[in-house]
């Protein structure tokens, strides 16, 4: 497996998303970059930029199924909306530290986003609390907050089943579910120990992987919030993310990918190896199947190609890595 290694990134990534056909996918890191990439190639397309100087810091980014709209989660508290193409639509002034985005998920009406953000005190807006919001695209218009019920920041919400719940996770280790229709709280997990990094869904968000700073990440089934597995790990992880290949029926492939290491002034202070490698999990057996090395950093951000053929990572040393998998991943009984 020879990766493609691109350094478009000057700063940390912070998140790599894919578009629902695989053709593309965007990358936006804290050098406020967003870049398009194609995915067959790795050539960058173009960018997602505001006119006028940049905001800061991008921590997500999202673009629809039909892949017409794109929008990004500015740490100056913009929500920016663009065309595919690349022209700015038009900006919400959210307020707050945005950490999160994601368009709803239903297909042809996708006119609604959840957001995140942390407090944060300014002369124009005064302090804005930490929130979890619900926005509509056009025209624009707040639609629901949730600020007194939250136990601390969240830092990252995303859209459950059918557009009927908010999934939230939180750096005290517990996850939330909300009611989106009024915003009142259905479902609170005490998933791990320690703060939550990162959750991502199966295409039918009906199993749910989380992972957490401690070394752990589990695998959730969200019509009953159970817990059905548990991995164990030797590193911090900071995200994580489910095979689509797990329900194929010529190609299964139950496999997870995680990914994430040690900050560098614990990797300086110990005088151990950082972990910053890709690995590879068996969904069911809970065992660790393989690593690909490559970062020089912590791992910050992953996604799986929309075939499952090969993945994405960003790291913490501003590089993206494109790894296409070998014959052997399909033939090999090893990876079954």
């Amino acid at each position: 497996m020879h990766p493609y290694s691109l350094h478009m990134h000057e700063r940390p990534l912070t998140l790599v998303k894919f578009n629902y056909d695989g053709d593309f996918f965007i990358t936006c890191g804290k050098d406020g970059e967003v870049n398009l990439i194609r995915t067959e190639t790795c050539e960058r397309i173009g960018t997602y930029n505001p006119p006028g100087e940049k905001g800061g810091a991008i921590y997500a980014v999202d673009v629809t199924m039909d892949s017409t709209h794109v929008v990004t989660a500015n740490a100056d508290g913009k929500i920016v909306f663009y065309t595919f193409e690349g022209e700015m639509v038009q900006t919400i002034q959210h307020g707050g530290v945005l950490k999160y985005v994601e368009w709803n998920l239903k297909p042809g009406n996708q006119n609604f986003v959840c957001t995140c953000n942390d407090k944060f005190k300014s002369q124009s807006e005064g302090i804005v609390p930490n929130r979890i919001m619900i926005w509509q695209f056009q025209p624009p218009q707040m639609i629901l907050t949730i600020a007194e019920q939250l136990p601390m920041k969240a830092t990252k919400v995303k859209w459950g089943a059918f557009d009927e719940t908010l999934v939230s996770i939180f750096e005290e280790g517990t996850v939330i579910i909300w009611d989106t229709k009024n915003g009142n709280q259905l479902k609170l997990i005490q998933a791990h120990q320690m703060a939550i990094t990162s959750m991502n869904f199966t295409e039918d968000r009906m199993l749910m992987a989380t992972c957490c700073k401690d070394g752990t990440a589990k695998l959730w089934t969200m019509d009953d919030y159970d817990c059905i597995k548990e991995y164990k790990t030797d590193r911090p992880l900071n995200d994580i993310a489910i095979s689509p290949l797990y329900c194929s029926e010529s190609t299964c492939k139950m496999h997870l990918l995680m990914g994430g290491g040690q900050d560098a002034k614990d990797v300086a202070i110990s005088g151990a190896s950082g972990a910053f490698e890709a690995l590879l999990w068996h969904m069911v057996y809970e065992e660790e199947i393989g690593s690909v090395k490559g970062h020089i950093g912590p791992l910050n951000t992953l996604a799986w190609f929309r075939d499952g053929a090969g993945f994405v990572t960003g790291g913490e040393d501003g590089y993206v890595r494109v790894h296409h998998l070998d014959k052997d991943y399909f033939s090999a009984k090893r990876f079954e």
